[in-house]
């Protein structure tokens, strides 16, 4: 299976957000012993630098981030036809509509968010990852 990790979903383990976190360790432990392949959009990566180096005040633990979540996924690229596909799109939000357009550009069968009220328009099926554990 082909999953695109919504940003949410990063920043929930990375930032250790107490609501959020055990499902997303689950939902990532158990896609990685499966054998799912794991995507990010790759414009996430510049997101989730900015704001782990904002909320730990370092360069270096950002970096890190970064560096560790290579060994786990696959940045996936974005490029000029996923962003003009995304001003095309049917979904409101323009950031979500380009990590729609990227998930469709790697073939994912999911968008693993916590959003998924931002994604109901998009091409890619939206799931949680609760929904994903209960596959």
């Amino acid at each position: 299976m082909r999953l695109l990790i919504d940003t949410n979903i990063v920043l929930d383990i990375i930032l250790e957000r107490n609501v959020f976190l055990n499902d997303a360790l689950d939902m990532m432990e158990k896609a990685i012993a499966k054998g799912d392949r794991l995507f990010l959009s790759s414009s996430a990566a510049t997101d989730i630098y900015y704001i782990v180096r904002k909320n730990t005040k370092s360069k270096e633990k950002a970096l890190q981030c970064i560096k560790a979540l290579s060994a786990v996924l696959t940045f996936a690229e974005v490029n000029e036809t996923a962003i003009l596909s995304a001003t095309l799109s049917k979904v409101d939000d323009f950031e979500n509509a380009v990590v729609d357009m990227v998930a469709k550009s790697i073939n994912a069968d999911y968008i693993i968010t916590r959003d998924l009220n931002h994604f109901k328009k998009s091409r890619t099926k939206a799931i949680s990852p609760k929904d994903y554990l209960l596959i």
